[in-house]
């Protein structure tokens, strides 16, 4: 059976499940915070999220492919109930495999039994979900081509109408009679189970007949429990009692078990892969789905971003916003979220951005970050309209939590930027909120500087986002290296003329260093005509 998958076209099977890739990002930017999964998984949940990190690509056709699929789903809300159900039931295919090699070989049969009822209940319920649902994408087409295929075989018919008959069969035991021989001195000298049967057995507790009113004798009726089944159950006893049960239903279905058990083990081999390897793309979708739906929930613009070529170097973002202050503000507080635009171009592909404290430089440094990695998963982006290419990847640089033994605060920043600025290329992105604080403005300016003149030699695309004034005003000079291929603009967090209020929009213009500290001073009476005028008015009243 081919495999298919829903987040890569075939001819791109050879870019699956490139682990080992630093996607360190995806922790950074808090994704693993944003992307949930509305079905419990079989792994642990940052596992989940070191895998969908994996997942990451910078393959245009790949982002389309994806974003195509989720599209679809998003449109077929009825098809995403099916995945959310069906989920579950893969994984435990999965697990059961895992499972019946430790088993007895009636249990392993029945393990694979089990398999086969999943697996065909699986098949059965995409491929009605699918065949009532409108969808365009490739991915979700193959899908449904490939359940067809298998529907109407004549092995998958025969397979499933055997399996049940035989799961009935076992279904069905509900007891065992055991017949034991006894010898002259009442001491047990063979035992073995007499008959399989299809009802339990009944108590022979003298309470039990009376209430039954039952008098009769049909050898179903226990005289005595048997040791270990008593008040306590669990011991060792308990094993060796189910051990030798269990051999000797071995023994009486051996015949049924030789013929049925080589089919099952066959079929699997040759026709479930493709649908276990489905399991963890499934999640991927069904986490896009959810953030998308959660984010129009409150009230927020999610679009489905145009992909560009990545030569083309594109980010063009209108009504853009972090998703995170869309779920700590909720749906009652929806209408205080600001949105921003944002475009890349020929004159600004890395940006400086600076402003009032607490003024919205830090959302947006993150926002950026999101919007281009859930792109590259083949998500909805949080805007009203996107235009992205795609970055070889994403290096992030936040202020140091910490120091680094032998290094301080300043050394740790400094050997960050040295390994980003090593590993980068003109196609990566780099982000950087609040570099270099730990130490003085003069410094930090000329650190800072040398940074953004490599990067700009490079050709990255980036946000710079900065307490230093001093840095933003030099970014003429900065862009007058004879080496940069990436121009360095500036973006300023607004403040509400002649107050300190913040509007935390983003604009794209050369700041003003000293109108908000102005406005500070003014806002408390500090400037050096309210002290003079203070003092004259102190005065005059004496």
């Amino acid at each position: 059976m081919n495999r298919v998958s829903l987040l890569y076209p075939a001819e791109y099977a050879e870019e699956r499940d490139k682990a080992g890739v630093d996607r360190s990002f995806y922790m950074q930017l808090g994704l693993e915070r944003l992307i949930r999964i509305p079905v419990k998984g079989t792994l642990p949940w940052i596992d989940q999220h070191e895998q969908f990190a994996q997942l990451f690509t910078s393959n245009t056709e790949v982002i389309q492919y994806r974003l195509d699929v989720v599209e679809d789903l998003l449109k077929n809300p009825g098809l995403v109930d099916v995945l959310i159900q069906a989920l579950p039931q893969i994984e435990t295919i999965a697990a059961l495999r895992a499972d019946k090699s430790r088993a007895s070989d009636v249990i392993s049969c029945l393990y694979s039994i089990a398999d086969i009822e999943l697996y065909t209940n699986c098949v059965d319920l995409l491929h009605k979900a699918l065949s009532e649902a409108e969808v365009s994408s490739q991915g979700l087409k193959a899908l449904f081509e490939i359940l067809d295929e298998v529907q109407h075989s004549g092995e998958y018919q025969n397979l499933k109408e055997s399996s049940r008959r035989l799961m009935d069969k076992m279904r069905g035991i509900k007891s065992v009679t055991i017949g034991v021989n006894l010898n002259a001195q009442l001491h047990a000298v063979e035992a073995g189970v007499v008959s399989v049967n299809s009802e339990y057995f009944r108590s022979g507790d003298i309470i039990d007949r009376i209430l039954r009113l039952d008098r009769t004798d049909d050898g179903f009726r226990c005289l005595t429990p048997l040791i270990p089944y008593g008040a306590s159950r669990g011991d060792h006893k308990d094993t060796a009692f189910n051990s030798a049960i269990l051999n000797a239903l071995d023994i009486i279905f051996s015949s049924a078990v030789r013929n049925w058990r080589p089919l099952i083990r066959r079929y699997l081999a040759q026709n479930t892969d493709y649908l276990v390897s489905l399991a963890k793309e499934i999640r991927l979708l069904l986490g896009a789905v959810e953030l998308a739906r959660r984010m129009r929930a409150l009230g927020m613009p999610m679009c489905k971003p145009e992909v560009c070529p990545m030569e083309e170097k594109a980010l063009s973002l209108r009504s853009f916003y972090n998703p995170h202050i869309a779920v700590s503000l909720g749906e009652s507080r929806a209408d205080e979220m600001v949105f921003n635009n944002l475009d890349f171009d020929s004159e600004g592909m890395i940006y400086v951005l600076t402003g009032a404290n607490r003024g919205g430089k830090t959302a947006v440094t993150y926002g950026v970050g999101i919007i281009q990695a859930l792109f590259q998963l083949g998500f909805y982006v949080p805007a009203r309209s996107a235009r992205l290419s795609p970055v070889d990847n994403i290096f992030v640089h936040f202020p140091s939590t910490g120091e680094s033994i032998g290094k301080g605060r300043l050394g740790e920043e400094c050997d960050n930027l040295r390994q980003i600025a090593a590993r980068v290329s003109e196609y990566s992105m780099v982000l950087m909120d609040e570099a270099l604080s730990s130490t003085s403005a003069v410094e930090a300016v000329f650190i800072a500087s040398e940074v953004l003149l490599g990067l700009s030699s490079i050709g990255v695309r980036g946000i710079f986002s900065t307490h230093l004034h001093d840095l933003a005003q030099r970014v003429d000079e900065l862009n007058r290296h004879s080496a940069n291929k990436a121009k360095i603009d500036n973006l300023v967090a607004e403040v509400e003329p002649d107050t300190t209020n913040r509007t935390f929009k983003i604009l794209r213009a050369k700041p003003d260093g000293l109108s908000y500290a102005r406005s500070i001073a003014e806002q408390y009476g500090i400037t050096l005509d309210q002290i003079l005028q203070a003092r004259r008015q102190q005065r005059a009243g004496r």
